[in-house]
């Protein structure tokens, strides 16, 4: 089966180890991560993710870069444990989004042929292997729930933001609260 845009996740890069156990061949870090297009009953139905696993290099990806990418739980006794199958680096600029390639190959819907395959083509990009609709379908619905850049950017902050004092400190109980909510739709 193809992904499905339930596999959509949003994130900030923030490190790749390479392990020697299990099937995946990288632990990969990241933070502000959420999958974006999830619906408010999904988000009961699939468990948060708590370690994210690949079997790509993203050596070359820098730290606290905003990826769009493909995850799936491949293993039901362990929900928490994610795979990812691909990304790419989402950009934003003139509050106008794009996508790179992706980094590595991943099964998509191939919609000339028909069929399912290895999405290694030039043309296939991160969110075009779904059977509905294409990536430019998609980029539409995130340009739309994010019209600016400092509108994706407060949603996905990087690390060096979440984690600086005064950052934390100017935020009230209250607005994270409100930020809580506001993250569930």
């Amino acid at each position: 089966m193809p992904h499905s845009p339930d596999d959509v996740f949003i994130a900030r890069f923030q490190s790749s180890q390479e392990m020697k156990r299990d099937n995946a061949n990288f632990e990969i870090k990241l933070s502000s991560d959420q999958f974006i297009l999830r619906s408010f009953m999904d988000r009961w139905r699939y468990s948060n993710p708590k370690q994210w696993h690949s079997a790509f290099s993203s050596e070359h990806v820098a730290k606290d870069s905003l990826i769009i990418g493909l995850a799936y739980t491949p293993d039901g006794g362990k929900p928490e444990q994610y795979q990812i199958a691909s990304f790419a680096e989402l950009s934003c600029k003139n509050d106008q989004l794009s996508i790179s390639k992706p980094i590595a190959p991943f099964l998509a819907w191939n919609r000339q042929t028909a069929n399912c395959a290895l999405g290694d083509r030039k043309d296939i990009g991160i969110l075009d292997g779904f059977l509905e609709h294409d990536q430019a379908y998609y980029l539409g619905q995130l340009q739309q729930k994010y019209p600016t850049c400092q509108k994706l950017n407060a949603k996905f902050p990087p690390l060096e933001m979440n984690d600086h004092p005064q950052h934390s400190q100017a935020m009230s109980g209250w607005e994270r609260l409100i930020n809580w909510f506001k993250s569930w739709f």
